[in-house]
């Protein structure tokens, strides 16, 4: 990955603490973010789909963020075509 790539995606080291069982028969998974000597650790759920088939409590996970701009075009233009549509363009 160069330099450049590298400031488009942020990486983040979390911390699987539990996944819990719904109601509905789903799970979420309960993880922290933070590096805990120098800020809080702050917690967040996900979907327990969204986790590695592999991935158990006590894991450490990394997660990637980026942006899509094949999905951001793919939107403009829905919208674009909407906003036409709507207008009477047509």
């Amino acid at each position: 990955m160069d330099r450049k790539e590298e400031k488009r995606t942020q990486k983040i080291s979390v911390y699987l603490d539990r996944i819990e069982e719904l109601e509905d028969g789903t799970t979420e998974a309960v993880l922290y973010a933070g590096d805990d000597e120098e800020e809080e650790m702050r917690e967040f759920v996900l979907p327990g789909d969204f986790l590695p088939e592999d991935a158990e409590e006590g894991d450490y996970l990394t997660l990637e963020i980026s942006r899509d701009p094949e999905k951001m075009e793919e939107a403009l233009r829905d919208a674009e075509k909407l906003r036409a549509e709507l207008a009477g363009e047509i």
